[in-house]
């Protein structure tokens, strides 16, 4: 085969790649959780730093990474005196990013994931197909810049054989870049670098050839712990403080898992494919990544799942997909009963669930009929209407009215909202927002839950304290309970206090250790 004829073959899966891209457009949207990172973006290009309420040092963003990226973009077309965003440039630069690393997964696993065309056709039409996957190729949210830097991980480690420090260097860093983008993801990663370290020749050196490639996510721990006093942002405060069960969690995890075989069964059809396929035909490495994917979805039912369908499988079906398309099915009698297996299970759900139908879709009257039984909700379809990209193409998307700019000068308002994103994000820099999540509040996290029995998975009602409000409006400690008003009192020194006071760093120590935790 000549170089023309090469060129030609491997351009068979544009199509395929066209109706992915096709897709993306149709469905692009942006979540209400994307708004809480918006408003922090809004602070940080603003002079204010990367915190939700000015004055006060909390990370309510769980993609540092991520939200790097946006704030430097959105710092960029800022300086554009008209640029044609406009006020709602936060909202379509999202979009942009969010299709812009979804294309250059596709591309990563088109050209260098998939061995052949016809697995690169394969792959494509499982990512087309799968709703959680295409759900999260935008939504605001991290994912599509987790995919990315997955397919990236993957296809080095694929096309470079050779074991060598700057392979293991490489792959070390885009995974280390992957957990700065989102702490959790390194699950997926760990076994695989453990397997690349054993196989080191010289293992001391190895060790901090990892220690390097990790610096990315080394400096971001620092520097948190630095600036916010903690290594971990606020939200997993206020979600893994809650006091329940380990058991109800898994109980409620097994509901995710089976919300998602209902509604998108394509998704953990190819993940659990992959995992017993690789554990019985693959190479020390395949295993490794299985072994990530086990990993990770047993954090998904120690955890809970989430309240967004789907949203946390997409990271362990990239994975899978690579697994399984490489080398992928060779023999025709495989790979074309396998094509029809994925296209079956991908498009039968939207003939057969209620929650899949269109019709059932463009006719809803209720939201709510969005989220099931168990707080587990179709996200993309609940906020389509007000958020999606093809939606306010006309119109004018959640935004900010007016210039950011804090007033120092002008009181506290402190104001309580239900959902924290777009809600927080429309009250402006000048209103301390509250929400009953705790998601942005460095005390409430810490706070039991109002109700221990009754809760849906990732919005925990904590308690707020007697007095708090009074507190947060007058900035003087007017909490009622003496308890609360001791570690607030510690906590305000790491939280607003002076950043480079003693007293600050002791007390960073103390809370991290639990030395002033509060007894539920």
């Amino acid at each position: 085969m000549n170089k023309t004829q090469h060129w030609l073959e491997r351009l068979i899966p544009l199509p395929f790649f066209i109706w992915y891209m096709w897709t993306l457009v149709q469905t692009a949207w942006v979540s209400d959780d994307a708004f809480i990172t918006f408003r922090s973006i809004e602070n940080f290009i603003h002079g204010y730093g990367p915190i939700f309420n000015i004055g006060e040092r909390v990370q309510t963003f769980t993609h540092p990474l991520w939200f790097l990226l946006q704030s430097l973009a959105n710092w960029g077309i800022g300086l554009w005196r008209d640029n044609p965003l406009g006020s709602s440039r936060l909202y379509y630069m999202n979009i942009l990013l969010s299709a812009a690393a979804s294309g250059m997964t596709m591309l990563v696993f088109w050209f260098w994931g998939a061995v052949e065309s016809k697995n690169a056709v394969l792959g494509l039409v499982v990512f087309t197909l799968s709703k959680a996957f295409m759900d999260y190729s935008t939504s605001g949210l991290e994912n599509p810049l987790s995919h990315l830097l997955i397919a990236a991980f993957l296809a080095f480690h694929l096309t470079h054989k050779q074991n060598n420090f700057s392979r293991l260097y490489i792959l070390s860093s885009l995974a280390a870049l992957a957990a700065t983008n989102r702490a959790d993801l390194l699950l997926l990663f760990l076994p695989a670098l453990f397997h690349l370290f054993l196989a080191s020749p010289a293992r001391l050196k190895a060790l901090a050839v990892l220690a390097a490639g990790f610096l990315p996510f080394i400096l971001w721990e620092a520097f948190s712990v630095f600036y916010y006093g903690f290594p971990f942002p606020n939200t997993a405060t206020a979600k893994l403080n809650t006091g329940i069960s380990l058991m109800r969690a898994a109980q409620q995890g097994g509901h995710y898992y089976l919300n998602s075989l209902t509604l998108d069964p394509i998704t953990l059809f190819v993940i659990f494919s992959a995992v017993i396929f690789r554990l019985i035909k693959g190479d020390a490495f395949k295993k490794a990544m299985i072994s990530g994917i086990l990993l990770y979805l047993i954090y998904i039912l120690y955890i809970g799942g989430d309240f967004m369908s789907g949203r946390y499988f997409t990271p362990p079906l990239i994975v899978s997909v690579f697994l399984l398309l490489n080398p992928g099915f060779h023999f025709p009698k495989i790979y074309y009963p396998a094509l029809a297996l994925v296209i079956i299970i991908g498009i039968l759900p939207i003939y057969l669930i209620p929650g899949r139908d269109p019709e059932f879709i463009a006719n809803v009257s209720n939201l709510k009929d969005f989220v099931v039984d168990h707080g587990i909700s179709d996200e993309r379809n609940f906020y389509y209407g007000q958020m999606g990209f093809l939606k306010n193409l006309d119109g004018s998307p959640a935004t900010y009215k007016g210039e950011w700019i804090y007033q120092a000068a002008y009181p506290i308002q402190v104001e309580q909202v239900g959902t924290l994103g777009v809600a927080g994000y429309r009250l402006g820099p000048n209103v301390h927002v509250l929400d009953r999540n705790a998601l942005a509040d460095p005390l409430m996290g810490h706070m039991p839950l109002e109700d221990k029995e009754n809760w849906r998975i990732g919005h925990y009602r904590h308690i707020i304290p007697e007095g708090y409000i009074e507190t947060l409006t007058t900035g003087e400690n007017r909490i009622a309970d003496p308890a609360i008003a001791r570690f607030y009192d510690k906590l305000r020194i790491v939280v607003k206090g002076d950043l480079w006071k003693r007293e600050r760093f002791i007390e960073i120590w103390n809370l991290n250790t639990g030395k002033y935790e509060i007894s539920h």
